[in-house]
């Protein structure tokens, strides 16, 4: 996390806390005391604190938390949200002391993390917002999606919007079978107004999935790991559900994992080379020196 993010995570937390204890704030007030602009806070309480009952006093300019949203927001509330946006498993302990040093933090941040760059354009967002209603309410959506340098016109039954690796993806039921469409990829959005009613096993599988091609047949791939990169893979999961099937005599290892889709594997590969080796299956580890080959011009 970047220091303007921190500052801005760190901002919204306190002033969300101080309307959670009934406070009215002022425009003026608070620009002063986080030395920023009014359009700053402004922006900070009508758009990214918007869902939070928040209302405003034209004739004051300014802003309080409505009785019926009063002591709502604790630190049960923030341990949920951490949970939907996947970061609770990122911090070794998230208690009630975690939470107040990240709301009044010292001087010298004992906290940084260094996450995704994540993809962000107009188009997307507006996507979002329109595809959350969609699901919400349950309604088909039609929309123009570029694959492969080609144009195709979807009609699905949204599921949910997911982010794998910092990539948005819209999980959505097409032909019978559970599909994973890029956002980014997503144009001409129509939310229809046909209802549909969502499938609870579908829903369970999408919560099991462990990245955007769980649908699909599984296969065993098996990875050479020589010793200079070795430590890493000892030390957390750099392949999704990576298993140390062996340590070798030179200090390097034999890893395997099951993967549905080859572009959950052949990432990662490039990614360490020429530290990993494919060595099961073979055509895969052909596959990939072939592309290489060809973008070199070998």
């Amino acid at each position: 996390m970047s220091k303007k993010n921190l500052l801005l995570a760190t901002r919204l937390a306190d002033i969300l806390l101080r309307f959670n204890r009934g406070e009215t704030l002022t425009l003026n007030g608070l620009a002063e005391e986080y030395g920023v602009h009014q359009r700053t806070i402004r922006r900070d309480i009508e758009e990214r604190l918007a869902i939070t009952g928040i209302e405003k006093n034209t004739a004051l300019n300014s802003y309080s938390m409505r009785p019926e949203y009063l002591g709502k927001f604790d630190a049960s509330s923030i341990d949920t949200f951490a949970k939907m946006a996947g970061v609770k498993e990122l911090f070794p302990v998230l208690d009630r002391k975690m939470l107040q040093s990240m709301f009044y933090p010292a001087p010298a941040q004992n906290v940084l993390v260094m996450g995704h760059r994540y993809i962000k354009n107009e188009q997307q967002t507006d996507n979002f917002t329109r595809l959350q209603q969609a699901i919400d309410e349950r309604r088909r959506v039609s929309f123009s999606y570029y694959k492969r340098a080609e144009q195709r016109n979807y009609s699905v039954e949204p599921y949910q919007l997911i982010n794998h690796n910092g990539v948005w993806y819209l999980a959505a039921q097409h032909d019978q079978k559970m599909k994973k469409f890029t956002l980014g990829k997503i144009s001409a959005l129509n939310c229809t107004f046909d209802l549909f009613e969502r499938s609870p096993t579908l829903l369970e599988e999408l919560k099991n999935e462990e990245s955007v091609w769980s649908t699909e047949q599984k296969f065993e791939v098996v990875i050479k790991v020589s010793p200079k990169v070795a430590e890493y893979f000892q030390r957390r999961d750099l392949v999704v559900g990576q298993v140390i099937e062996k340590e070798l005599t030179d200090g390097g290892l034999i890893i395997s994992t099951n993967v549905s889709h080859k572009n959950e594997i052949l990432p990662v590969v490039q990614y360490w080379l020429p530290h990993l080796r494919i060595i099961s299956p073979e055509n895969l580890q052909h596959e990939m020196e072939t592309v290489i080959k060809n973008y070199l011009g070998i």
